[in-house]
């Protein structure tokens, strides 16, 4: 409700052509929850495609969330992952962890085509 809701919405349907849906989404449906964890928490700038529909807003797409705890992160996109419609797995606090600490380094906010490169099957 704090973090996610003004941007994507209570629906989870995000603003058209400003905030990305997470109902339905095909990244938030993704095997693995390697590129949802690392937006959450680094951010990504845009523009990006979700669902085939492109999303360019002047702001970021999705700022940091990184000072949310392992624990938190996991909480918030096993929620998201699991309701508006979506059925994917879970997300554990180590996963987020172990992602945190390989990406300690990053300062700059990802974008679709670094994320891309990351496997999620």
């Amino acid at each position: 409700m704090q973090v996610c809701f003004a941007c994507h919405q209570p629906t989870g349907l995000g603003l058209p052509n400003m905030f990305p849906p997470l109902a339905g989404s095909d990244w938030v449906a993704a095997a693995k929850p390697d590129r949802l964890i690392r937006i959450v928490l680094h951010g990504i700038t845009g523009p990006i495609q979700l669902n085939g529909q492109p999303f360019n807003s002047p702001a970021p797409i999705m700022p940091t969330q990184g000072t949310l705890s392992d624990e938190q992160i996991a909480n918030v996109l096993t929620y998201v992952r699991t309701n508006f419609g979506n059925k994917a797995g879970a997300v554990t606090a180590a996963e987020v962890k172990a992602i945190r600490e390989a990406e300690k380094a990053r300062t700059a906010m990802w974008t679709q085509a670094e994320l891309e490169k990351i496997p999620v099957n």
